[in-house]
């Protein structure tokens, strides 16, 4: 176990040249292991206790939580009777319902495959478009499931998509046809996507901020609710019960409370000397994920005015997840299993 002890970032605040909390109330955080995946770890989601990892030009992984070895390992897929390399694998979605994975490539399509936790990964269809930034996924019921996605082009797209099975000549072929669903135009460029399935989505439409729209059901249309200006691009969301958590590249951090959306259109900025990739929440802890200057940690208890709770140089970080009461951490090494001690 490798314990980064406050004085580490200490350090690592003065040499970036960051405004200092007191350093008798940082947090600290123990790496209880690393998942060393042979490309960069671009992203994660979690099924029970299987951490699933866009792994760049390494492909799709699969990883036992409990132990922290390696299930699967998928390089590449058939299609049609040829093997094709994934390039740079860098979203991954899961579907249990459906036992569906989810793939995308850096700036580019939707691919779908069944996986059942075995060593078959078999390729069904591809949906969305090529200019897909973020997607977001939710099982309907047994062979259907609706799809959210940030398209930089087109803005929000969204479709049910049925398991559709017919027969040629003896062949069986499957595949998840879409129906119903539409997009929504947005003058900005979409970048990130987040939503409850229940009452909201959020998506972050780079230099015009946020959009909140409202829903009443699992694949209703979306109505909007207003957008809100930020500090810089805003490049990836994070919906709470409360509000909005946006990471906005390099001009840090913004929460904004739903209500804002319709009302006073603010939001509160904070980590602004850091670039910020992502955040991820957990009750009162906020982690963003600052590329190559490791992770922030953030007490959120007054989702308003964060305070800094300590810096950590762990590596080139992509995003984080939590995960009981671990948090992983996609970076350049792989996944980092941390503890975080308050």
């Amino acid at each position: 176990m490798i314990n980064i002890n406050k004085v580490l970032f200490v350090l690592a605040l003065i040499f970036n040249g960051c405004m200092q909390p007191d350093t008798d109330d940082l947090w600290s955080i123990n790496i209880d292991a690393i998942m060393n995946t042979e490309g960069f770890a671009r992203s994660v989601t979690i099924e029970g206790s299987n951490a699933y990892v866009a792994a760049g030009q390494a492909g799709i992984q699969i990883w036992d939580l409990q132990n922290y070895s390696s299930l699967y390992d998928f390089k590449g897929y058939t299609e049609g009777g040829t093997f094709l390399e994934f390039e740079d694998l860098a979203l991954v979605g899961r579907d249990t319902v459906n036992n569906l994975l989810f793939l995308s490539e850096s700036n580019q399509d939707v691919k779908i495959f069944y996986f059942n936790n075995n060593e078959n990964l078999i390729y069904r269809n591809t949906i969305m478009s090529a200019r897909t930034k973020d997607f977001i996924s939710f099982p309907s019921n047994n062979d259907q499931f609706v799809m959210y996605s940030a398209d930089n082009d087109d803005g929000m797209k969204w479709h049910f998509y049925n398991l559709d099975t017919t027969n040629s000549f003896g062949i069986e072929f499957i595949e998840w046809t879409p129906f119903g669903g539409s997009e929504i135009y947005t003058p900005g460029k979409p970048q990130g996507i987040a939503s409850d399935g229940l009452g909201y989505i959020v998506m972050a439409v780079d230099q015009l901020g946020v959009e909140l729209f409202s829903i009443d059901s699992l694949g209703a249309d979306p109505i909007l609710v207003g957008r809100v200006d930020t500090d810089g691009n805003a490049e990836k969301v994070t919906l709470t019960n409360t509000g909005v958590f946006v990471a906005c590249d390099n001009a840090g951090a913004s929460y904004i409370p739903i209500e804002n959306f319709s009302t006073s259109k603010l939001s509160y900025s904070f980590a602004r000397d850091f670039t910020v990739d992502h955040i991820a929440i957990s009750e009162d802890i906020a982690v963003l994920s600052l590329g190559s200057k490791g992770i922030a940690l953030y007490d959120i208890s007054d989702p308003e005015s964060p305070i800094e709770k300590g810096i950590f140089p762990i590596g080139y970080t992509y995003r984080s997840i939590f995960w009981e009461d671990k948090l992983l951490v996609c970076t350049r090494e792989g996944i980092q299993v941390v503890s975080i001690e308050k």
